[in-house]
C-alpha cells in the first residue's frame, strides 16, 4: 500500500515538474522586459519620493503620509527616449504631520491604533533620461 502511494507521488512530482518546465518560456515572454531592481538604483528613490508627493498632493486627506515598507522596484526595459519606467509596491501609512504645517521633514507615524491606518500603493514612475521632469503615469492604493 505504502509502495503505491510513494509510486503515486512520485508521477505527480514528476508531472509538476514538467509542467513547471513547459510553461517557463511562456511566462518568461508574459515578464519580457520587467525586471527586479533595487531602491538604491540611481533615480529610484528620487522616483519614489516624487510619487509619494503626488500622492500626498493629490489625496484629500489631512494628514501626510510617508512610506513604511518598499515591498518591490521592479524597472520596465524599454528601448525609448523618454527615460525609463519604474513600477513601486509600497506600504504608506498616516503620520502625525498636518499637510499644513511648515515643516514637514520629520513627521512620526501615528501611533495611536485607531489612527494606523495604511495603504498598499502601486506607483508606475517615468524616470526621464535628460533634465526633463519625473512623470507619475499611474498609482493604485488600496487600504489594508
Amino acid at each position: 500500500m505504502a509502495c503505491l502511494l510513494y509510486t503515486q507521488l512520485f508521477l505527480l512530482n514528476t508531472f509538476i515538474l514538467f509542467l513547471n518546465l513547459s510553461l517557463n518560456p511562456v511566462l518568461g515572454q508574459i515578464l519580457a522586459g520587467i525586471e527586479k531592481s533595487i531602491i538604491e538604483e540611481e533615480g529610484a528613490l528620487e522616483a519614489l519620493n516624487f510619487a509619494v508627493s503626488e500622492y500626498n498632493e493629490n489625496n484629500s486627506d489631512l494628514y501626510l503620509s510617508r512610506v513604511v515598507e518598499v515591498k518591490t522596484v521592479k524597472t520596465v526595459q524599454q528601448k525609448t527616449e523618454a527615460g525609463k519606467t519604474l513600477l513601486f509596491d509600497v506600504i504608506l501609512g498616516k503620520t502625525a504631520c498636518l499637510k499644513t504645517q511648515d515643516d514637514l521633514s520629520d513627521c512620526p507615524l501615528n501611533e495611536p491604533t485607531d489612527l494606523r491606518e495604511r495603504e498598499f500603493c502601486s506607483f508606475e514612475v517615468l524616470l526621464p533620461d535628460l533634465a526633463n521632469a519625473i512623470n507619475l503615469l499611474s498609482s493604485i492604493c488600496n487600504r489594508i
